[in-house]
C-alpha cells in the first residue's frame, strides 16, 4: 500500500480539488531588473512566476522560448519549480543593451498559457536608448501576416551584431534599443539590413532554401523606423506562359506558370500574334491584370458618361418635338375655328351678280417627309477578365461594408499569374494564331520569361431564330388508341356434351360375398 501511495506522489500533474485555476502564470520578478545597467554581469537570467510552470511549452523547446538580442552566444534555458533560468555560453559581452524576450508559450499545471510577450532589457555598460524597428511581416503572394517567423538586423556600418525578434500571429515584430555606432549628418543612427525567414530547422540561420525577405534603411537615435518585410519562397526559374484566352476579338488575357511583380513595369515585354502567313502583329498595350482591371472600368465609366450626355440630348429633342406639336395642334385648333364662320353667297343674295369663281383647292402636302436619323451606334465597354462586359462601377455606399480588395499592409497589389494585351490587329473568328511573349520576369526578379501559345478566337453563338416553331411532328401521337375490337373468341369452349355414361352400370352382385 505504502508503495502505491509513493507512486502517486512522484506523478507530475495538476492538482485535485478546490476550484478550476484558469488564470496564465505571470512573472513577478526578474535578474536582473528591468533596465538595471550591471557592467560586469554574466548571468544566468531568472524570470520568477506566480505559481508553478509546466516544463512543456505549448511550442517547441523551452530554448524557443526566449529570444535573447543581440545573439551573442548560444542559449541554456532550465526549468525549476516557478523559474526559468537563462543562461549564455561565453556569459553576457560588457557594453551591451541586452532586450530579452519570453515568449507566451510557458504553461502552468492546468494548461493555462501567457497571454502576452515579456520582454526584460538591461545594459553591462551604456544607457539604454530607445532607438526602434518595427513592422509587419507578410506573405507577398496573400497579404497576410507571417506568424512566428524570425527577424534579424544586422549593422552594415560599424557594430555587426545580430539583434533578434520574433513575429507574433499576426506577423508584428519589433526591435528596440539598438545601438547606434554611426554618425549621419551629426545624429548618432545605425545602419542596417533587415532579414525576415521561416526558420524551419530552427537553427537561426538564414538558409537558401527558406521562405525570406529583406529590407535596408537607417534609423536615427531615440527614432522609431517603420519597415514591412515581403517574404516569398526562393525561385531560380523564369516564368513561362502556359495558356492564352481571347476575350474578345482584340484583347487577350495570357497566363503564366509563375506569380508576377505587379509593380515592375513591362515596358520591357514583348507580345507578338502570328497568323498561318507567320505575319507578326505586335500588341499595342499590355496590362497588369489590377491595371487592366482599372483601364477597364474607367472606359465602362466613361461610356456610361457618354451614353447618359446622349440621352439628355434625346430628352431635349423629344421635348422640343412635343412643345413643337403643341403648337401645331393650337393652329389646327384655330383653323377649325374660323371654319365655322357662316360666310353669305353673294350670289344668292344679289341675282345680278356673276356667279364667283370657284375656289381654288387646297393643294395636298407635297413635301417629303424628314429622313429618320439611326440610333446612335451602342457603345461597348472593354471585356473583364471573364470575357463579359465591363460594368461601369458603382458609387460607394457609406452606410455598407464595402469588401476591401486584397493588398498588403501597405497597400501594395497582390501578384497574378495574369497579363492582359490589346492587340494591333483583330482576330479572325476560327483562325488559329500564334501568340509569343519575350522578356517577361517573376515575381522574385528571375528575367528571361515567356514563351508562345495557341490563340483561336470562337464566333459569337448565333442568337436564337425567332421564326423557328418547334416541330409538333415530333410529339407522340396519342391518336393511336388500342385496338378495343379484338374480343376474345369464346368459341373455343370446353365442350360440355361429353356428358360421362351413366347407363353402363356394374352389377351389384359382383360384389356379394358367396352364400354358404
Amino acid at each position: 500500500m505504502a508503495a502505491v501511495l509513493l507512486v502517486a506522489c512522484a506523478q507530475q500533474g495538476a492538482p485535485t480539488g478546490g476550484p478550476d485555476d484558469r488564470r496564465p502564470p505571470v512573472v513577478v520578478s526578474t535578474t536582473p531588473d528591468t533596465f538595471a545597467v550591471i557592467p560586469d554581469f554574466s548571468g544566468p537570467i531568472r524570470f520568477d512566476f506566480d505559481e508553478r510552470i509546466s516544463e512543456q511549452v505549448s511550442g517547441g523547446t523551452l530554448n524557443d522560448a526566449v529570444v535573447v538580442s543581440p545573439r551573442t552566444g548560444g542559449l541554456r534555458v532550465r526549468h525549476e519549480r516557478r523559474s526559468l533560468v537563462i543562461e549564455m555560453d561565453g556569459g553576457f559581452e560588457p557594453d551591451r543593451v541586452y532586450r530579452v524576450t519570453l515568449q507566451p508559450v510557458v504553461r502552468d499545471l492546468f494548461s493555462n498559457q501567457m497571454r502576452d510577450q515579456f520582454e526584460l532589457v538591461f545594459s553591462t555598460g551604456p544607457q539604454p536608448v530607445p532607438t526602434t524597428i518595427a513592422g509587419i511581416v507578410w506573405d507577398r503572394l496573400t497579404g497576410r501576416g507571417a506568424a512566428d517567423y524570425e527577424v534579424h538586423a544586422v549593422g552594415t556600418e560599424g557594430d555587426s551584431s545580430v539583434h533578434v525578434s520574433m513575429t507574433d500571429t499576426g506577423g508584428v515584430f519589433g526591435l528596440r534599443f539598438l545601438p547606434t555606432p554611426i554618425e549621419v549628418n551629426g545624429l548618432s543612427a545605425f545602419r542596417f539590413q533587415l532579414t525576415a525567414f521561416e526558420d524551419r530547422n530552427r537553427d537561426n540561420i538564414v538558409d537558401p532554401t527558406e521562405v525570406q525577405g529583406t529590407r535596408r534603411g537607417l534609423v536615427n537615435a531615440a527614432d522609431t523606423f517603420f519597415a514591412n518585410i515581403a517574404v516569398l519562397q526562393p525561385d531560380t526559374t523564369p516564368a513561362q506562359v502556359t495558356s492564352v484566352t481571347p476575350l474578345d476579338s482584340v484583347t487577350a488575357l495570357i497566363e503564366f506558370d509563375d506569380y508576377l511583380d505587379p509593380d515592375f513595369p513591362l515596358a520591357g515585354v514583348t507580345v507578338e500574334v502570328l497568323d498561318e502567313d507567320s505575319v507578326r502583329v505586335a500588341a499595342v498595350r499590355i496590362f497588369h491584370e489590377h491595371d487592366y482591371v482599372a483601364y477597364a472600368e474607367a472606359v465602362a465609366d466613361s461610356l456610361a458618361v457618354l451614353d447618359s450626355l446622349d440621352a439628355a440630348v434625346l430628352a431635349a429633342e423629344a421635348a422640343e418635338a412635343a412643345v413643337q406639336d403643341s403648337i401645331a395642334r393650337a393652329a389646327l385648333d384655330t383653323a377649325s375655328v374660323a371654319d365655322t364662320v357662316v360666310i353669305v353667297d353673294p350670289a344668292a343674295a344679289d341675282p345680278a351678280l356673276d356667279d364667283p369663281a370657284p375656289l381654288d383647292p387646297v393643294p395636298e402636302d407635297t413635301a417629303e417627309a424628314e429622313p429618320v436619323e439611326p440610333p446612335p451606334e451602342r457603345r461597348v465597354a472593354p471585356p473583364g477578365l471573364n470575357g463579359r462586359p465591363t460594368a461601369r462601377p458603382r458609387p460607394p455606399d457609406p452606410n455598407a461594408t464595402q469588401a476591401r480588395e486584397p493588398t498588403g499592409p501597405g497597400g501594395e497589389h497582390l501578384p497574378s499569374r495574369q497579363i492582359v494585351a490589346l492587340l494591333g490587329a483583330t482576330l479572325v473568328p476560327n483562325s488559329p494564331y500564334q501568340l509569343v511573349v519575350t522578356a517577361i520576369r517573376n515575381i522574385t526578379a528571375v528575367a528571361l520569361g515567356g514563351g508562345s501559345a495557341t490563340l483561336v478566337l470562337q464566333p459569337p453563338p448565333a442568337p436564337p431564330d425567332a421564326g423557328a416553331v418547334d416541330d409538333s411532328l415530333a410529339v407522340p401521337d396519342t391518336s393511336v388508341v388500342e385496338d378495343t375490337t379484338v374480343v376474345p373468341d369464346t368459341s373455343a369452349v370446353a365442350d360440355t356434351s361429353a356428358v360421362p355414361d351413366t347407363s353402363v352400370v356394374r352389377n351389384p352382385a359382383a360384389r356379394r360375398p358367396p352364400s354358404r
